[in-house]
């Protein structure tokens, strides 16, 4: 948490993903892209806060049956741009919670389910079309931007670390800020329990050690993704191009609108 963000009550994993240097001098302006888990039980308090940043676009990466399980709040008179796929209406659980369907007990085998997942993600339809749709907003948009997902750290982390990527943060900077995710992780975990109970009845008990490591991020999921992108695309620049259809003209709008440059900067 820092002073660019609100003290929510009930929007988890809400952070600023500006501020961090960029190449060549300056950095990234903040303000202008947040991230962010979903916020179904947000208070009126959180709309209004989230209200005055300024949020003109929100882009939300769940799919159809997520966001009618635990559809967000808006706040009164909401006009902000709203970005959400069809996409497929078989696959209902976010990434981490399918990632207990393919893990194990242990610490490893839940590290290798999500790892497993973050490989194959850059390539789902529906992730490809909205980050082609997030990438326009963020070269247009009029004022801030919000990506979000169901925790905030998987989809959102990718497409959080391509913008990185794009504005020229260094792997360092933008590592961290994907692994901030992790201070959140122990409040998530306290309220485990009935997660637990669910995946005992359905068949699929999980240890706690293991439920950590779906709850959180690691370096080596966000690197499997970057990975699966150049061994498909040759790089991650020949993804964001080919695949997602990032052009230079959007490249040079967003980083004007994301950087600001000189000592002021600093």
């Amino acid at each position: 948490m820092n002073a660019h963000t609100p003290a929510f009550e009930a929007i988890h994993n809400f952070r600023d993903c500006g501020g961090l240097p960029v190449r060549g001098g300056g950095a990234m302006r903040r303000g202008r892209l947040y991230r962010s888990a979903h916020f179904p039980q947000a208070t009126d308090a959180d709309l209004a806060a989230m209200q005055r940043l300024g949020i003109s676009v929100i882009v939300d990466l769940r799919r159809p049956p997520e966001r009618e399980a635990f559809p967000c709040r808006r706040w009164p008179g909401f006009d902000a741009r709203l970005i959400e796929h069809g996409g497929a209406t078989d696959m209902v659980l976010p990434p981490h919670l399918a990632a207990f369907e393919r893990a194990g007990t242990s610490r490893d085998e839940a590290a290798a389910a999500l790892t497993q997942i973050y490989r194959e993600m850059p390539f789902d339809p529906m992730f490809v079309a909205l980050l082609r749709d997030y990438f326009a907003a963020l070269a247009d948009a009029d004022g801030a931007v919000l990506v979000h997902c169901a925790a905030g750290k998987d989809r959102t982390g990718v497409a959080v670390a391509l913008t990185h990527h794009v504005l020229g943060v260094d792997e360092a900077a933008m590592l961290a800020d994907y692994l901030a995710t992790n201070a959140s992780v122990e409040a998530r975990f306290a309220d485990a329990a009935p997660m637990r109970a669910f995946l005992g009845r359905e068949g699929h008990p999980v240890s706690d050690e293991a439920i950590r490591v779906i709850l959180g991020v690691q370096p080596g999921f966000l690197h499997e993704a970057f990975a699966a992108m150049g061994a498909g695309h040759g790089s991650v620049d020949g993804y964001l191009t080919d695949a997602i259809g990032v052009t230079a003209g959007q490249r040079g709008a967003i980083a004007r609108r994301l950087t600001e440059r000189g000592p002021e900067a600093a």
